[in-house]
């Protein structure tokens, strides 16, 4: 049998560090926009090079090796994007710290990713102040970021080490900005992440040169992301979230204009940001949305329209309500792209848009914006299909629910140094989600596994339900969980948060009136409760853990067994 030959032309690894160079050989003068206290800090796309390649210079001069862990604790700013072009192209980890995780959580990731050294922002040295002492004593040093990156303007918190701390812009200054991104194996890894930590401890993901470059290739396409070199792009999504979704990389390829929000994420804040700079596309999650689109009502749809440049938003992390995205494009003519993914897709999995394929152009308007309300269709080098929940060897054909699980080149198989084999399968990642492939061939999530509602043996689809719900003139935001039932084995309760000059007067009638035409009368819910807030997880989704947790703290028991309650 002959031998195979090899070609030379395969043997360039697929690095970031040449990806990532070539938005500031493109568009050098091109701007990194960040906001500060008294109005904004700009820096060129050049001057971003030099200062990534000297900050990975100081790191490597440090002693800082192949795969070795650098923590970041920041805020979405240009000081963090240089973090993410200089440690992953030095070869180091980017081990992004998730800044609203309590001292435990933090404490913990810390110590399990093993990191030599941490990056913070001024603000967040208090949080780091109180991690356990032992976990923090083995953090080689902390380079602290000046408020709005002036050089010193930080204090270091009682209980840390002052010889093992650093002023940002004094560090760099001991690199040298004609460094040069080292040669490696393209799966070394680059990027680090924890899941949220909704049931258990948070678990690591890692990710390598190759699955993000391949990644950054394909959510900047026109079917995806779309970002183009001349786009202004107001990256919401924190980039210690997953990564900011890949987008950084992707602004980084191109040169894309950037805007980024620093600590200032309030919807005024926000808004003012993408007028200031003409922002034609942001990312963010849809209580996000929820409150610019609050905001922009507030202050006056038709004064703000004029001003705004908005084109698109990109949704993730849970599903839009259709109501907020019709809103969007009824009221600002702004598209709305919803994806889904996971920590452990890197993120994305899947897009949804109005138009994404030929046979959408003769669809009626509101078939149109029905696509949109799907997870979408897989990108390009995904996989995805639908397994019965109780045998995953068995596909399911399309139309029908059950697992989803999902496979491509920077879909994780395993975890970082933890075992986990019930989250795999064959080589599928086992996603957790109950979902179908529909005639279209898009992904429809019905609910997360540990979320869906099983009541008298029949499934009741929270998401649909929490959509609906949110969609009431009187209702601003929806939840929907299970209830233990002696008979039913679960109900169905809405927890709700009201809009604005709204009353609560006979909201239960009126909700199961409004759901009646959607849901079947078993499905209704049994209970309408009324929050001043809804817990949300330190990434922006609605935290159902915490709201079952609070229901059970409040010994909470459905009208039906109240009212008996009652009478003993």
């Amino acid at each position: 049998m002959a031998q195979l030959s090899v070609n030379k032309r395969d043997f360039e690894p697929l690095l970031l560090g040449p990806l990532l160079d070539r938005g500031s050989h493109l568009q050098p003068e091109n701007l990194i926009i960040t906001k500060t206290k008294n109005g904004y800090h700009t820096q060129t796309y050049s001057e971003h090079l030099r200062r990534s390649r000297q900050l990975a210079s100081a790191l490597f001069n440090r002693g800082v090796k192949l795969e070795d862990r650098v923590g970041t604790l920041m805020w979405n700013s240009a000081w963090h994007l240089e973090c993410y072009h200089a440690i992953p192209c030095m070869g180091a980890v980017l081990h992004t710290l998730n800044l609203r995780l309590g001292p435990a959580d933090l404490g913990y990731i810390i110590e399990h990713a093993h990191d030599r050294i941490i990056i913070s922002d001024c603000d967040m040295l208090k949080l780091i102040a109180q991690v356990d002492a032992s976990i923090i004593q083995r953090v080689e040093l902390l380079v602290c970021v000046g408020e709005d990156c002036v050089p010193g303007q930080w204090q270091l918190p009682q209980g840390l080490d002052a010889s093992k701390a650093i002023d940002y812009e004094e560090f760099l200054s001991a690199g040298n900005q004609d460094f040069r991104w080292p040669h490696f194996p393209e799966t070394t890894t680059m990027g680090l992440c924890y899941t949220s930590g909704t049931t258990g401890k948070p678990k690591g993901v890692s990710y390598s040169h190759r699955s993000t470059y391949l990644h950054t290739l394909v959510v900047s396409q026109g079917d995806q992301l779309c970002l183009r070199g001349f786009e202004v792009v107001l990256p919401f999504v924190p980039m210690f979230h997953v990564l900011s979704w890949g987008t950084p990389f992707a602004l980084l390829m191109s040169g894309i204009r950037s805007v980024f929000t620093s600590r200032h994420m309030d919807p005024a804040s926000m808004v003012k940001m993408m007028i200031d700079w003409q922002v034609g596309l942001s990312t963010g999650v849809p209580t996000v949305w929820q409150g610019v689109r609050n905001y922009i009502q507030e202050e006056g749809v038709d004064l703000l329209r004029p001003q705004l440049a908005l084109k698109r938003l990109t949704c993730g992390g849970s599903a839009p309500q259709p109501e907020l995205m019709r809103w969007f494009l009824e009221k600002l003519n702004v598209e709305f792209l919803q994806g889904w993914g996971m920590t452990e897709t890197n993120p994305m999995g899947s897009i949804a848009m109005r138009v994404a394929k030929y046979a959408d152009l003769s669809k009626t308007e509101e078939e149109k914006f029905k696509n949109v309300t799907k997870a979408g269709l897989p990108n390009p080098c995904i996989q995805v299909r639908i397994a019965d929940a109780g045998d995953l060897s068995q596909e399911l054909p399309r139309g029908q629910t059950g697992e989803l699980l999902v496979r491509g080149p920077w879909v994780i198989q395993e975890y970082f140094q933890v075992d986990a084999p019930d989250k795999f399968f064959d080589g599928w990642l086992v996603t957790g989600d109950v979902a179908k492939i529909d005639e279209e061939g898009a992904v429809v999530i019905s609910d997360r596994s540990k979320d869906v509602v099983k009541s008298g043996g029949e499934w009741i689809s929270s998401i649909d339900m929490e959509n609906q719900i949110a969609a009431m003139t009187e209702i601003d935001t929806a939840a929907v969980v299970g209830v233990p039932h002696p008979r039913w084995d679960e109900r169905p309760i809405a927890v709700v948060t009201m809009a604005k000059a709204q009353s609560s007067q006979d909201l239960l009638k009126k909700v199961r009136q409004h759901l009646s035409s959607n849901f079947a009368k078993f499905q209704l819910p049994d209970d309408v409760i009324v929050w001043d807030a809804i817990p949300l997880t330190s990434t922006g989704k609605i935290d159902k853990k915490l709201i079952r947790a609070k229901l059970i703290e409040q010994s909470y028991v459905l009208p039906e067994f109240s009212s008996a309650k009652s009478k003993l």
